[in-house]
């Protein structure tokens, strides 16, 4: 897995390309707690466009990320989620719980961008 953080506005918009399991999901983890550390208030919105699978670990890592940014007050969206992460994230219900939007123009929108 790769990360790529980028700034749109006062947004920033990491992009995952890879699979985000339970060798990678510590690299995100400390991907987001790095960029928090320096722009806690920041939108933050995690794209999965290049990802197509994830697992458990994988969705524990986004939960944690999500409790974490509610704590900071730190806007947070997952976006783009297809292929084979969809299917888990539906059949787990977390479109429930972690804030997912279909689309990154989706996402800027929520966010006020």
């Amino acid at each position: 897995m790769q990360t790529q953080i980028r700034q749109n506005g006062k947004s920033f918009i990491c992009a995952v390309t890879g699979d985000v399991d339970m060798y990678s999901a510590p690299t995100l983890h400390k991907t987001w707690l790095d960029h928090a550390a320096i722009h806690a208030q920041s939108p933050f919105i995690i794209d999965l466009a290049q990802t197509e699978y994830l697992d458990s670990s994988g969705i524990g890592v986004f939960v944690q990320i999500f409790a974490d940014a509610r704590t900071r007050k730190t806007p947070f969206f997952i976006c783009h989620v297809r292929g084979m992460a969809e299917k888990l994230m539906q059949l787990s219900r977390m479109g429930s719980i972690l804030p997912i939007e279909k689309t990154l123009a989706d996402a800027m929108t929520k966010i006020g961008a």
